[in-house]
């Protein structure tokens, strides 16, 4: 379940490879643990923040070549948090419900690619990868946040 430094090193030569701004460590907040995402998610399960407080406190949040995972903070002059891609899909669940499927009311949205959007589903406590066309569609599925990260390292190896 820990994200190994070696894991941590790997992203973040990768992201100076790219010429990508790192994102800072930052402290975690306990009071995220009774953050509210809405919709059918309400407060994410714990085992959800220990996994990502491992990760913010090494780096919030990658963008390695357009794929992104997000902090918990906003960095670099743009909205670029979990929270902000979260709360618009809570909006669009409270306004227009009949647009969304059933995954969104499931599923922290956590990064996403030109192709891809990165979550967490609280039914399975899964890291996915889903096809942004076919959201059923999954790419990636895994057990731990390190596990899904080291996936998509490599998925963006193979694209170089």
């Amino acid at each position: 379940m820990v994200i190994s430094n070696n894991l941590i090193n790997q992203l973040k030569q990768l992201v100076m490879e790219n010429d990508e701004r790192l994102a800072p460590a930052i402290v975690f907040p306990d009071d995220l643990y009774d953050y509210n995402f809405g919709r059918k998610i309400g407060k994410a399960p714990r085992l959800f923040w220990e996994q990502y407080k491992n990760f913010v406190e090494h780096m919030d949040g990658i963008n390695i070549d357009g794929c992104r995972i997000y902090g918990i903070e906003n960095h670099f002059n743009y909205e670029n948090d979990l929270f902000t891609f979260n709360g618009f899909l809570t909006k669009i669940a409270c306004e227009a419900p009949d647009t969304m499927i059933a995954e969104d009311f499931y599923c922290i949205e956590i990064g996403g690619s030109s192709l891809d959007t990165y979550t967490y589903d609280i039914r399975s406590n899964k890291w996915e990868s889903r096809d942004q066309q076919q959201y059923q569609n999954l790419f990636i599925s895994c057990d731990t946040l390190a596990e899904f990260l080291q996936a998509v390292l490599d998925d963006i190896r193979q694209h170089e």
